[in-house]
C-alpha cells in the first residue's frame, strides 16, 4: 500500500511538472497579455543554478548550494561606473532578445519564496515571515525574482524618485524601520554603500549581523570591489566588513584587490582600504601587495596617500618578508628625511627593520649630516626619533657633532626641539658638557647671553629643559641672572615662564642657608 501511495505521488508531481513546462513553452495563440508574457521564459535563478519548482528540494543539498563557488572571482569584470549604470530593467532587457514582464516576479514570488526559505541564510527571520502571513514572505523575497531576472545587475545608484531603490532609502530613514537587517536589503548592497546614508545603515548593522548576512554582503560586495573602493562611502562598508566574516571570504575580496594596489593606495580612498586589507590578511597576501608597491616605492613615499600604505606595511608584515623594501630604502637616507612624507616612513623604518646590517648603514647615512637635517623642517624629527629611541652610542655621535653650536642652534626653530631632546634623553656627561657651553657662551667673562636665550622664542625651551636637569652649580648662575635681570624680563611671557619654573624649584628643595642675603631665593623673586 505504502509503495503504491509513493508511486502515485510521484506520478502526480511528474504531471504537475509537465503542466507548467508546457504552460511555459505554449506558442499557439495565447490567451491574454498575461500569458504572453509567460511564454519562454526560463525559471528562475538562485545563485549559480535554476530552481525547478517541482523537483523535490534536499534541504541539506540546497543550503550547501548557497555558498557560491568564487575560486575565480579575481578575473570577473568589475563595474566601470555605478553612476552611468542604466535602470535594471533597461539592462536586463537590452542585454538579451528576451523580454522580462514587469510582472513576473509577482507571478513567480510566492513560489520562489517557499523555495528560498529552505536555503535563506538566516532561517529564523524565514519562519517568522511565515507564520506572519504568506504575503510578507512573498514580498521578502520578491526582490530575489526580480534580482534573478535581470541577470544580478546592480541597480541604478541615481534612480528615479519612484524606484524601488529609493523606497528602499525612505524605509531605512523611517524611525519606525529601526528594526530592519541586512536581509531585508539584500540584493541592494552595492548600490545602498555608495549612498551616505545606505553607508551608514549598513556599517551599524554589520554589529549585530549574522554569520549569513555577513556573508551575503561579501557575496554581493566582491564581485564589484574594484569600482566600489574608489567611492568615499563604499570604503568606509569595506574597512567595516574586512572586521567580520569567516576567513575564506575577506581572503577572497583581498584577492581582487591583489594587482591593483599601487593604483588603488594613489587613490584618494581607496589607500584606506589597502591599509585595512595589510592589518588583516594572511602574509602571503602581504607580501604580494608589499611587492606592488616595490614596483613603484619612491613614488608611494612621496605620495600624500601613499606613503600611510607603505607605513601600515612595515607595521604590519613582518621584518624578514619586506627586507627588499628597506634594503631599496638605503642610500636615500637624507632625501627621503627632508621630505614631508618621507620623513615618516624613515621613522617607521628606524622602528620596525630588526635587520642590524640595514639598519647601521642607514643611521650611518643620517649621522653623516645630523646637523644639516637637525634643521630642516622635517629632517629634524628624524634626528630627534635617533635621540629617543637610538643606542647611547648613537646619542654620543650626535652630541660630539653638536658640539660648539648647541647655542647656535638653540636659535632655531627646529633644531632648538633637537637639542631640547637631547638633554633628556643624552648621559650625564653629554648634558653637563652642553649645559657647560651654553653658561659659557660668553667666553667667560659675563652671562647676559641667557638673558637672549630666555626671551627668544625657541631659546627659552631649551633654557626651561636645562633647569630641570643641571646640577647645584649651574642652577646657582641661572638664580643670578634671573636676580640681576628680574625687571627685564618680566616684561616678557618666557622670561616671566622661567621666573615661575625656578621658584618652584626652589620651593621643591631642601631648606639650605641663605647665600644671597637676608631673604631666600624663593622670596627674592615672588
Amino acid at each position: 500500500m505504502g509503495r503504491r501511495c509513493c508511486h502515485h505521488c510521484s506520478w502526480r508531481r511528474q504531471r504537475d511538472r509537465s503542466l507548467f513546462l508546457g504552460f511555459l513553452d505554449e506558442e499557439d495563440d495565447p490567451k491574454s497579455e498575461e500569458d504572453l508574457t509567460l511564454h519562454n521564459q526560463k525559471l528562475p535563478q538562485i545563485g549559480n543554478r535554476y530552481i525547478d519548482p517541482f523537483h523535490p528540494v534536499n534541504s541539506c543539498a540546497s543550503t550547501k548550494s548557497v555558498v557560491k563557488d568564487y575560486t575565480g572571482l579575481h578575473t570577473q569584470n568589475p563595474l566601470q561606473n555605478m553612476d552611468v549604470i542604466e535602470d535594471l530593467r533597461a539592462q536586463s532587457s537590452s542585454s538579451s532578445s528576451r523580454i522580462v514582464p514587469s510582472n513576473f516576479a509577482n507571478i513567480m514570488a510566492m513560489q520562489e519564496a517557499c523555495l528560498r526559505a529552505l536555503i535563506d541564510p538566516d532561517q529564523e527571520l524565514s519562519c517568522r515571515l511565515w507564520r506572519q502571513s504568506p504575503e510578507a514572505l512573498k514580498n521578502h523575497y520578491a526582490l530575489d525574482v526580480e534580482m534573478a531576472c535581470s541577470r544580478g545587475h546592480v541597480p541604478n545608484i541615481n534612480a528615479p524618485r519612484d524606484s524601488e531603490f529609493y523606497s528602499l532609502l525612505q524605509r531605512i530613514k523611517n524611525p519606525i524601520n529601526q528594526s530592519m537587517r541586512l536581509i531585508n536589503v539584500k540584493g541592494h548592497m552595492p548600490a545602498l554603500s555608495a549612498d551616505p546614508i545606505g553607508s551608514c545603515f549598513i556599517r551599524q548593522k554589520l554589529d549585530e549581523a549574522t554569520t549569513g548576512e555577513i556573508v551575503m554582503l561579501y557575496n554581493e560586495i566582491t564581485p564589484h570591489i574594484l569600482t566600489l573602493v574608489t567611492d568615499a562611502f563604499p570604503t568606509y562598508v569595506i574597512q567595516k566588513l574586512l572586521e567580520h566574516g569567516p576567513l575564506v571570504y575577506f581572503r577572497i575580496l583581498i584577492a581582487n584587490l591583489i594587482g591593483h594596489v599601487l593604483d588603488l593606495s594613489l587613490h584618494l580612498y581607496g589607500f584606506r582600504v589597502i591599509q585595512k586589507a595589510f592589518e588583516i590578511s594572511d602574509i602571503d597576501q602581504q607580501i604580494e601587495m608589499a611587492k606592488e608597491l616595490y614596483s613603484n616605492l619612491f613614488k608611494c613615499i612621496c605620495d600624500q596617500h601613499a606613503n600611510h600604505v607603505v607605513r601600515k606595511c612595515m607595521e604590519c608584515v613582518q621584518s624578514q618578508y619586506i627586507q627588499f623594501i628597506y634594503r631599496r630604502l638605503c642610500g636615500k637616507a637624507k632625501m627621503l628625511s627632508t621630505h614631508p612624507y618621507g620623513c615618516h616612513v624613515v621613522q617607521k623604518m628606524l622602528e620596525f627593520c630588526k635587520d642590524p646590517q640595514i639598519m647601521d648603514k642607514f643611521i650611518t647615512e643620517i649621522l653623516d649630516c645630523v646637523k644639516e637635517l637637525s634643521v630642516d623642517p622635517y629632517g629634524n624629527y628624524v634626528v630627534q626619533y635617533i635621540v629617543e629611541h637610538g643606542g647611547s652610542r648613537h646619542r654620543q655621535i650626535i652630541m660630539l657633532k653638536f658640539a660648539g653650536s648647541i647655542v647656535q642652534m638653540s636659535h632655531q626653530k627646529h633644531s632648538s626641539k633637537v637639542i631640547k631632546k637631547c638633554l633628556i634623553y643624552a648621559s650625564y656627561h653629554d648634558c653637563k658638557l652642553a649645559i657647560n657651553e651654553i653658561l659659557s657662551a660668553g667666553g667667560g667673562q659675563t652671562t647676559d647671553h641667557l638673558v637672549g636665550m630666555i626671551i627668544h622664542q625657541s631659546a627659552n625651551y631649551v633654557v626651561r629643559q636645562m633647569i630641570d636637569v643641571m646640577n647645584d652649580w649651574q642652577l646657582y648662575v641661572i638664580v643670578d641672572v634671573l636676580r640681576r635681570n628680574r625687571d627685564t624680563l618680566v616684561r616678557y611671557a618666557h622670561g616671566r615662564q622661567v621666573i615661575a619654573q625656578v621658584e618652584r624649584l626652589l620651593h621643591g628643595m631642601a631648606p639650605s642657608p641663605d647665600s644671597f642675603g637676608q631673604t631666600s631665593p624663593s622670596s627674592r623673586f615672588l
